[in-house]
């Protein structure tokens, strides 16, 4: 149930919580990673902005 007592130990979780709680950590895990890796993009561009290969990927992306 919902309301079972608090454990440290893993193998005293439901095995039916188990796998759902695993998914919900991986799918954050993975929102981090990718919210992170896209602000480092953009601090990066941010940084970059008056540089040539800056400018070409604008015009490149703009071609879509």
């Amino acid at each position: 149930t919902l309301h079972q007592g608090s454990t440290r130990m893993q193998q005293s979780i439901d095995p039916a919580m188990r796998s759902p709680l695993r998914w919900a950590i991986a799918g954050y895990l993975l929102l981090f990673m990718t919210l992170s890796l896209m602000r480092m993009r953009n601090l990066i561009l941010l940084m970059e902005k008056r540089r040539p290969w800056v400018s070409e990927l604008i015009l490149k992306r703009g071609h879509r």
